[in-house]
């Protein structure tokens, strides 16, 4: 699967909770918000780079419709190795962790822990047969 299909099936399965994604699939939308959300900061860094109220509010408005396709793909790759799609809420008290320590040495620690174990946890391989949430999504 290549960058634009992958880009275009996350946008189609907008609300779809049930399925596979590949890792390819979840891996590319997950470059395609990075690199949304790097070239927002960039560009608000060259022509705003003393308003910082602006800047949460474009980052709001550029990530508030990526989340529900964020979490649609994160709960199908889940599934693609047989877990539920709620699992990627086991997460979620690192990051509140994180954000109740606020941006200090601790707080950031946290943070980058969780992210990498989560993103290990994302990067288990395929189950090749068919599990209780279908068939192997397509490379």
């Amino acid at each position: 699967m290549d960058f634009s299909s992958a880009i275009s099936i996350c946008f189609k399965k907008y609300f779809d909770f049930s399925g596979r994604a590949s890792r390819s699939e979840f891996w590319y939308f997950v470059l395609f918000v990075s690199l949304l959300l790097f070239g927002a900061g960039l560009l608000l860094g060259i022509f705003m780079p003393n308003n910082q109220s602006l800047d949460g509010v474009v980052t709001l408005f550029i990530y508030l419709p990526l989340i529900i396709p964020f979490i649609a793909v994160t709960a199908r790759r889940l599934h693609d190795f047989g877990m539920s799609g709620w699992m990627q809420c086991i997460f979620i008290p690192g990051y509140v962790a994180a954000e109740m320590m606020g941006m200090n040495a601790p707080g950031w620690i946290i943070w980058i822990g969780t992210t990498i174990v989560f993103a290990i946890f994302l990067s288990q391989k395929t189950d090749r047969k068919k599990n209780k949430f279908g068939a192997m999504p397509k490379k």
